[in-house]
């Protein structure tokens, strides 16, 4: 045995053909090339071969049965090929599932090759041998003679048998997806994707420029990369960008256009009213510009929509603002009723300190949007858009909703016509024939909202408004005293309409507005409203309890004066408030023993039971610690000075106090100013000690304006007591 193959050392080892020829090219085994089938097969020469493979070869009998080995070889290849047919199975049933994702060209190309296949392999089966078969099928294809669909040669005109032979092959391998045809099998291999950086450089740029062209793409990667790696050419930067657009379509929409992306690809699963069940229960604001130019200038429409029943209200004002806002909401409530949850935008004129002390005063919850989201009120958007596009288009003075429709409405005007027009910069490009005035643009709105809008069947709703506020049956909260309304919509000063009440009256922008009531709150928190119908008064509340307290008036607005006799009003009611409430507390603390009170509550909880029980829903006035204060307001008129019989009260007040001081053995002072009066009074009646004395005149010493309203004071006293 002079030379042997690297299967005859296999069979000798008992290891694979593959194992041999990777051990005999590490190794160097020397060998010749003899032509067989299949190409040139090395043997090698048996004396070069290492010990180990040389006594394997020895060993092996030259009376080894040859059929045995063939038989041996044939299960060996019949268990391979059942390992391959079983991996192509497999293979084959997961193309069925991502071929069902194919379209398009692609799609076409791979079921028609697949069709041919077919016929292809129908007659090599009728045929005595396969090769003849399919060359007769190749011929009759070739020359249009089969009944087969036309269509089949608009996608392969032609066939050869080499074709045939690789269809079946990646049909048998891959599965249908082996016949799909290899398009794009390049994608990514271009200079901009392969050079590192380049294309994350070119994706910054689109993000920056979306509208950036192929040529400045080129020339800014010269720029930037010139240097160091090849550069791509104008024409491969335009088929890049191309490319790139197609392959992020929306994404890139979402960049040119968020407005369009929103409305054309954004998510808008289920909907947002699901969850509203009755009236009143959510309304929507927003303002938005009329796409109507009018005789005094473009306006803006102020709405409101009830989602529950959709039935919408309106106001047309020059600008979005706190007023507008407070007038839309005051028409509402006195038809609608009062809402539960107000939804509104983050705009300043929907935060003002305004509008948010009517959603405090009325028990509204406020619905504040994310910023630049106007998808999260879609209901009111909604309406904008449907009048926008509806009779709007049809007014004289439409302006079209954006720059490009003005545009084109511009253009239908003669050259003349826009010689004569005249603009001043940056207004609104408008057509001659503008004729309506904001009163008659606010009237058809309103006449088309309550005939026509209010009357039109919704998809969504399955009726109109109108039906669908008729058709349900609740308990609707209102408020029908439109003067009280009004207090309540009132305006409020800066810093949100709450101040602190000073010694010397109430600081609102500048001005001092003062009433004797506010002296029994010096050093509270108090919240207050402008009067709308008189600048120079402010109602004042309660800042913690909401009550109403007085209707402040400024005296240089008013044209009063400051009398002394309004200052010792309001210390008198500033003495009697402090000693009742001091009075309370100390009654209180006499009449409950509170030492233990965590075991009576605990004692309390554990006895307690929840017994709940429904009652049916009856209409209901709507009444809060704001209303019922406002109300108080309403019934008193505007009065100003104190008649006699309030003169008398507060004379009968100050003597009952001062009887409720003298009595006190040993009197509690406030301050120092407190202590020094009392002492000023015991001095007229002789009845302050030397130590007391000597007090008094440091105090004088200290502070001789307060001295000097003392002596005023008590001198005054004195003299209305001689009368």
């Amino acid at each position: 045995m002079g030379t042997v193959t690297a299967m005859e050392i296999a069979n000798a080892l008992g290891q694979s053909k593959r194992t041999i020829n990777l051990r005999a090219k590490k190794e160097g085994w020397k060998f010749t090339s003899v032509k067989a089938r299949g190409g040139l097969i090395p043997h090698y020469e048996v004396q070069s071969l290492p010990d180990d493979v040389k006594s394997a070869l020895a060993d092996m009998s030259e009376s080894v049965d040859v059929a045995s080995k063939a038989k041996a070889l044939a299960a060996f290849e019949r268990q391979n090929e059942e390992q391959h047919k079983e991996i192509a199975a497999k293979k084959r049933q997961q193309a069925v599932a991502s071929f069902a994702g194919v379209h398009g060209t692609a799609k076409e190309r791979a079921e028609s090759a697949l069709y041919i296949l077919t016929l292809a392999n129908q007659s090599a089966t009728q045929s005595d041998c396969k090769t003849g078969g399919w060359n007769s099928f190749i011929q009759a294809y070739n020359n249009k003679e089969l009944d087969i669909d036309p269509k089949l040669y608009d996608v392969k005109p032609s066939i050869s048998f080499s074709t045939l032979a690789r269809w079946q092959k990646q049909y048998q391998k891959e599965g249908i997806n082996g016949l799909l045809p290899k398009f794009g099998k390049n994608k990514g291999c271009g200079v901009i994707d392969k050079t590192p950086g380049m294309r994350d450089y070119c994706v910054a740029l689109i993000h920056e420029y979306p509208h950036i062209k192929g040529a400045r793409l080129a020339d800014l990667l010269s720029m930037e990369f010139g240097e160091e790696y090849t550069l791509p050419s104008e024409p491969t930067c335009r088929r890049w960008l191309q490319i790139w657009k197609e392959e992020n379509r929306t994404t890139f929409l979402s960049l040119v256009d968020p407005s369009g992306w929103q409305n054309k690809h954004m998510a808008a699963f289920g909907s947002l009213s699901a969850s509203v069940e009755r009236i009143n229960q959510l309304w929507e604001f927003d303002s938005t510009p009329a796409d109507v130019m009018l005789t005094d200038g473009r306006y803006s429409i102020v709405g409101v929509i009830d989602v529950f029943t959709r039935r919408v209200k309106v106001v047309l004002k020059p600008t979005s603002n706190s007023e507008a806002i407070a007038l839309l909401l005051r028409n509402a409530i006195l038809d609608w009723g009062v809402p539960e949850v107000a939804r509104t935008d983050n705009g300043s004129d929907y935060l003002s300190a305004h509008i948010r002390s009517v959603w405090d005063a009325l028990d509204i919850h406020n619905d504040i949007t994310n910023p630049y989201s106007g998808w999260e009120k879609p209901f009111i958007e909604r309406f904008f858009r449907t009048f926008s596009h509806d009779f709007a288009e049809l007014l004289q003075g439409y302006i079209g909703h954006n720059v490009a429709e003005r545009e084109r409405i511009s253009a239908r005007l003669t050259f003349a016509q826009r010689l004569i027009e005249k603009r001043e910069k940056g207004k609104d490009r408008v057509a001659l024939d503008v004729n309506l005035s904001a009163e008659q643009f606010e009237s058809f709105l309103n006449n088309w909202i309550e005939s026509h809008y209010h009357h039109r069947r919704h998809d969504k709703l399955g009726c109109s408004p109108f039906e669908k506020f008729n058709a349900h049956r609740q308990a609707i909260r209102t408020i029908n005293d439109e003067r009280m309304l009004d207090v309540l919509l009132a305006p409020v000063p800066s810093q949100n309409g709450f101040r602190t009440v000073l010694k010397e009256g109430l600081s609102i922008e500048g001005m001092t507005y003062i009433h004797a009531e506010l002296g029994a709150y010096i050093g509270d928190r108090v919240f207050c409203r402008y009067n709308p119908d008189d600048v120079g008064k402010v109602y004042v509340f309660h800042a913690l309890h909401n009550h109403f307290i007085c209707e402040a008036v400024n005296p240089e607005i008013a044209g009063n004066d400051i009398t002394m006799a309004h200052a010792q009003e309001a210390k008198r009611l500033q003495r009697a408030r402090l000693r009742e409430q001091r009075d309370s507390i100390k009654r209180a603390a006499k009449k409950h023993d509170v030492s233990d009170a965590a075991h009576k509550y605990l004692e309390f909880r554990q006895s307690q039971t929840g017994a709940l029980s429904s009652f049916p829903k009856p209409q209901e006035s709507v009444s809060t610690t704001a209303i019922d204060s406002a109300r108080q307001v309403t019934a008193a008129a505007e009065k100003s000075g104190f008649s006699d019989q309030q003169k008398s009260d507060f004379e009968r007040r100050r003597q009952e106090l001062e009887a409720m001081e003298h009595a006190s053995a040993e009197p509690t002072f406030r301050d120092d100013h407190h202590k020094a009066r009392f002492y000023t009074e015991q001095n007229q009646k002789g009845a302050l000690d030397p130590v007391e004395k000597n007090w008094l005149h440091q105090y004088r010493a200290n502070n001789p304006r307060a001295a000097a309203m003392l002596d005023s004071l008590y001198q005054s006293q004195t003299q209305r007591k001689t009368k």
